[in-house]
C-alpha cells in the first residue's frame, strides 16, 4: 500500500511517541511539522488528552481544535469523551485505542510491567507468593497466566459466572469481585478495574507488607493511603516498555491510514 502522499504530524506524546514516529517512518511514511501544507493526519498520544482538555506533552483542547478542518484526520488514544467536539472541527476522528489488536497487545506489555514492578518492590519471589487479580479483563487474565506461569498462588475476582468458572478451570482460585472475605493471606494485590472497588476499610485487612499496584487508569479500584505500599502503576507501557508499546501504536496508526485509502479507493 502506497502512504507516500499521507503526510503525518505528532503533537504531544511521552517515550513510546518517538517509537511510534520511527514505525512510521521505516514504513515510507512522511512524518512533518504541524504547519507542513500537505499535512493529512495529526497523531495524539494515549491518552490523547487529560481530564482538563490539554494534550500530554503538547498544547490545549482549544489550540488543537484550531488545526483541524475537513481532510484532516486526527489520531488519538482514548478519544471517546471529546469525539463529538472535535467532529465539530469537520476533521475524521479515529480512536486508535478502540483497535482490538493493539488493546490485546498492550494487555499484554501491561501485564509483563506490572511483574516488573512487583519483581523489582518484593523481597521474595513470586513463585510460591499467594497474590490477589482484581478483574477478569484483558489485563487481568494476562497478568493471572504469567503469575501463575511463573509459580505463585493466584486468585482472580470477576463477577460473571462463565469469568468465574474459567478462573477456576485453569487451575486458579475465583473470588467473586466486591465479595472479598479474608484479604490477609495476599502478598500482592494487583487491580486492574477502572472504579472503585477496594477501600481503605477493605486494605486495612490486608497484610502490613502487602504490596498494592493498581493498574487500571483513572479513578482507579483501590483508596490510596494507609500504611501498605502502595504504587501508581497506570500507564505502565509507556514507561517500562516504550520501544514496545510506541511501535505497537505506529503499526496501529499504519494499519488504520491504510483502511482508510483502501475506503477512499472503493468509494
Amino acid at each position: 500500500m502506497n502512504l507516500q502522499n499521507t503526510y503525518f504530524s505528532f503533537l504531544g506524546g511521552d517515550a513510546r511517541t518517538p517509537w511510534a514516529r520511527a514505525y512510521l517512518e521505516e514504513a515510507g511514511c512522511p512524518v512533518v511539522e504541524l504547519s507542513h501544507p500537505k499535512l493529512t493526519h495529526i497523531v495524539l498520544p494515549l491518552p490523547a488528552l487529560t481530564a482538563s482538555g490539554s494534550i500530554p506533552g503538547g498544547c490545549s483542547l482549544t489550540e488543537l481544535e484550531t488545526t483541524l478542518r475537513p481532510g484532516i484526520t486526527l489520531l488519538g488514544g482514548k478519544l471517546e469523551a471529546w469525539r463529538d467536539r472535535l467532529e465539530h472541527t469537520g476533521a475524521t476522528i479515529l480512536d486508535y485505542f478502540e483497535d482490538e489488536l493493539l488493546t490485546a497487545a498492550n494487555a499484554s506489555v501491561t501485564a509483563e510491567g506490572a511483574l516488573l514492578l512487583a519483581m523489582e518492590q518484593l523481597p521474595v519471589t513470586l513463585s510460591g507468593t499467594p497474590v490477589l487479580v482484581t478483574g477478569g479483563g484483558r489485563i487481568g487474565q494476562l497478568l493471572s497466566r504469567k503469575l501463575q506461569a511463573l509459580g505463585a498462588q493466584v486468585t482472580v475476582s470477576a463477577r460473571r459466572c462463565r469469568d468465574l468458572g474459567m478462573i477456576q478451570a485453569t487451575g486458579m482460585n475465583a473470588m467473586v469481585t466486591g465479595q472479598w472475605g479474608d484479604l490477609s493471606p495476599y502478598r500482592v494485590i494487583f487491580n486492574t478495574i477502572p472504579a472503585p472497588i477496594l477501600s481503605q476499610k477493605d486494605l486495612e485487612q490486608t497484610r502490613p507488607d502487602c504490596l498494592l499496584l493498581e493498574l487500571a487508569s483513572a479513578p482507579g479500584g483501590m483508596e490510596a493511603g494507609g500504611s501498605r505500599s502502595f504504587i501508581q502503576a497506570s500507564g505502565l507501557p509507556g514507561k517500562t516498555a516504550p520501544e514496545t508499546a510506541g511501535r505497537l501504536i505506529g503499526e496501529t496508526i499504519l494499519r488504520l491510514a491504510q483502511g482508510q485509502e483502501r475506503s477512499s479507493h472503493v468509494g
